[in-house]
C-alpha cells in the first residue's frame, strides 16, 4: 500500500488528519499538494480518498509513459554521440595505431576539428532535447482540483472558473442529460490522461527522427574524420 493509501486509511479509520500525516509522512509532490488542499477545502478526506488514490495511480501511470517516451530520443542522442570514440578504438584495436596518430600535428588538428562538431551537436542536441528535461504537471491537475472542489461543498463557479470553458462543458453537460459530474470529470480526467500519453509518445517518436539532423550534421563528419585521418597516418607508423 502507498503512502497515500495507508493516509486515507488511517483517516477513515478515525484518527486525526495530523496525527495520520505523522503516521504515514505524503513525499512532497502533485499528490501531497492535492491532499493539502482537500484539507483546506473541508472536503472528506474519507469521502474523497478513493478518488485521490485513483488519481495517485493515473498519475504514476502518466510519468512512467512519460519517462519512457523520453527515453528513446536520449538513448539515440546518448549512441550517437560515442561513435567518433568507438572508431578510435575499433581503428586502434585493429592495428592502425589511430590514437597515436591523433598526436600528430595533421592528427591534432583533425581532432580538434572533430571536437567542435561533436561540441556543436551536443549543444544542438541540447537544445531539442530541452521540452524532455523540463518537469511536467499532470493535464488534468485543475479537473481533480475541481472534482474536490465539488465534493467539498464549494461552489461550481468557483471551482469552474480557473478551468473556463472544459469546466463550463461538463457542467453543462451534466446539467443537461443528468448525468452525476463527478462521473463526467472522473472520465474527462482519464481521457484528458491518454490523450497527453499519445501526444508525448508521438512528440518522442518525432524528436528521435529529428535528432537525427544535428547528428548528421555534427556527428556524422566527426566520425568520418576521426575514422579516415587517423588511420591514413596510422599505417604510416
Amino acid at each position: 500500500m502507498s503512502s497515500l493509501g495507508k493516509f486515507i486509511a488511517l483517516v477513515e479509520a478515525g484518527v486525526p488528519v495530523s496525527q495520520s500525516l505523522k503516521l504515514s509522512p505524503l513525499p512532497e509532490g502533485e499528490i501531497s499538494n492535492l491532499v493539502l488542499e482537500s484539507v483546506e477545502l473541508g472536503a472528506p478526506l474519507s469521502k474523497v480518498g478513493a478518488a485521490l488514490v485513483d488519481f495517485e495511480i493515473e498519475l504514476s501511470r502518466f510519468e512512467g509513459e512519460l519517462e519512457q517516451a523520453n527515453a528513446v530520443p536520449l538513448a539515440t542522442r546518448k549512441l550517437l554521440l560515442w561513435l567518433p570514440a568507438f572508431s578510435i578504438l575499433l581503428g586502434q584495436f585493429s592495428g592502425f595505431q589511430t590514437i597515436p596518430a591523433l598526436f600528430t600535428p595533421v592528427g591534432l588538428i583533425a581532432g580538434l576539428l572533430a571536437g567542435g562538431l561533436i561540441l556543436l551537436g551536443i549543444r544542438w542536441s541540447g537544445r531539442m532535447l530541452l521540452p524532455l528535461r523540463q518537469k511536467r504537471s499532470h493535464p488534468a491537475m485543475g479537473l481533480m482540483r475541481l472534482s474536490l472542489a465539488i465534493q467539498s461543498g464549494q461552489p461550481l463557479r468557483a471551482g469552474a472558473s480557473a478551468l473556463g470553458s472544459e469546466a463550463a462543458e461538463l457542467i453543462e453537460l451534466s446539467r443537461t442529460s443528468g448525468a452525476p459530474l463527478g462521473r463526467l470529470i472522473e472520465s474527462e480526467i482519464q481521457l484528458t490522461s491518454a490523450r497527453a500519453i499519445q501526444q508525448i509518445i508521438s512528440q518522442a517518436r518525432q524528436l528521435s527522427i529529428s535528432l537525427l539532423v544535428p547528428m548528421a550534421v555534427t556527428v556524422l563528419p566527426a566520425f568520418l574524420i576521426l575514422t579516415v585521418v587517423p588511420m591514413f597516418i596510422g599505417i604510416g607508423f
